[in-house]
């Protein structure tokens, strides 16, 4: 995700766009400064299935303001080894870009918190193309399968995993895990359906989202101001499909 005085409840929900006051420039720890990377071939026994379609949805729980939104842009693959569940791996991104804020009844007051939300990604119309680009993909990567209900893929049968990995916002990575349920189509799996059991969370500061103004210059002082119309934690679930 320049903020209107009048309007901080708007602001708020910019960061409901995603997303976290660290310095991007040199992040510490296990937050660390990447660029996105590609996803390689399947490796033996995997079956690969891509993304077809599906949602992120988004919530700060804070103590004044549920601020709420999704993107129903999402892509990625998954590497399905159906007689090893704990062997997959998979990729799972969505498009910050095409985050719409649902925490109002009032359409404009929607699209004002859609705008500043953007703005504290740094995907606000003036910010540099480049980096804009760059900052539009939020990205979760599964490096393994840490535990799972049944060992193998069985058609309508669903299993529920612990998918743990590397979660790539606004040029931060940090280590997360989730529980997700799958529902596998076909033998071999010619589909499946994804489901979070329970939100990613993700911390603001962490991920340096925090206010901006259209062209991405941070606003000094914004944060104090919204006060508990704000809260550092973002709630993501996802609700996949892949063929």
């Amino acid at each position: 995700m320049t903020i209107r005085r009048t309007r901080w409840s708007l602001v708020a929900l910019g960061v409901s766009a995603l997303l976290t006051g660290c310095s991007k420039d040199h992040p510490s720890g296990e937050a660390a400064r990447v660029a996105p990377s590609a996803v390689g071939a399947a490796a033996a026994g995997q079956k690969r299935l891509m993304i077809a379609g599906g949602t992120a949805t988004f919530l700060i729980d804070a103590p004044l303001e549920k601020i709420k939104g999704r993107s129903a842009k999402v892509r990625g693959s998954l590497d399905i080894d159906p007689n090893d569940l704990k062997a997959s791996k998979g990729e799972i991104e969505f498009d910050l870009d095409d985050l719409r804020t649902e925490t109002f009844a009032d359409a404009d007051k929607n699209k004002a918190q859609t705008d500043h939300a953007k703005n504290w990604l740094e995907i606000g119309p003036d910010v540099d193309a480049k980096q804009r680009d760059e900052n539009r993909w939020a990205r979760f990567t599964i490096k393994s399968i840490d535990e799972t209900s049944v060992p193998k893929a069985t058609p309508g049968v669903p299993a529920t995993m612990r998918a743990a990995g590397d979660m790539w916002i606004h040029g931060v990575t940090s280590r997360k895990s989730v529980n997700v349920t799958v529902t596998f189509e076909g033998d071999p799996p010619a589909g499946a359906h994804v489901v979070t059991a329970e939100p990613l969370r993700i911390s603001l500061k962490e991920h340096d989202v925090k206010p901006r103004d259209l062209a991405g210059k941070f606003l000094a002082g914004a944060l104090e101001k919204i006060g508990q119309k704000i809260d550092d934690s973002v709630q993501i679930s996802l609700d996949l499909m892949a063929k």
